[in-house]
């Protein structure tokens, strides 16, 4: 998941990174960089919210389902 580094106090974000070992890199030299290795008011970690089948768009919702539908009618045929 992708995550980024927010300090409140610069309000800068960082590029998006992939693991948090590279989270914490950023993390580490904004601190040692701008705020002599203390650690800043308001920081925090962005992470992007969890999506659900209901916040996506009404036709790919009913595209979704009718492949879903069709994906377990061939398997009922093909198993019965």
């Amino acid at each position: 998941m992708r995550k980024r580094y927010r300090c409140e106090q610069c309000r800068t974000t960082s590029p998006p990174v992939l693991t948090r070992s590279a989270l914490a890199i950023e993390r580490h030299e904004h601190r040692r960089q701008f705020h002599g290795g203390h650690v800043p008011d308001g920081e925090r970690v962005v992470e992007p919210g969890r999506s659900s089948f209901f916040a996506l768009p009404r036709e790919q919702q009913i595209v979704g389902t009718v492949m879903i539908v069709g994906l377990v009618v061939a398997l009922l045929v093909r198993f019965t």
